[in-house]
């Protein structure tokens, strides 16, 4: 005896086909619509980091300085302009110089 199925008609559709032109999410993008985002004070945050460096970049482009001499060009304290400049350094965007008067200069990369 034949065994007869029967399909209802939920199953038996299809399910909908994504947009052809659709780019599947990077997981950046999965991770920002879970949280939320970054909060406003951590993108504050970000912006005045990228503040300090751009301002630490332009006093070097003008030539070598110390850390005192960046710190008065920069309007910053002295710790906070080392911490930035060792970042740079890290990275290779600022190289030691010669020392002058106890402090080392510092000279952007490339300038």
């Amino acid at each position: 005896m034949p065994v007869q199925t029967t399909t209802s008609p939920a199953s038996a559709a299809p399910a909908p086909a994504a947009p052809a032109s659709a780019k599947p999410k990077r997981p950046i993008e999965i991770l920002r619509e879970r949280h939320g985002g970054m909060s406003k004070e951590l993108k504050d945050y970000f912006n005045e980091q990228q503040k300090i460096y751009k301002a630490l970049r332009a006093a070097l482009k003008n030539g070598p300085r110390t850390v005192p001499q960046l710190a008065q060009e920069c309007s910053l304290p002295s710790p906070a302009v080392m911490w930035h400049l060792m970042a740079l350094r890290r990275y290779g965007e600022v190289l030691d110089g010669p020392e002058q008067n106890g402090y080392l200069l510092y000279t952007l990369k490339g300038a």
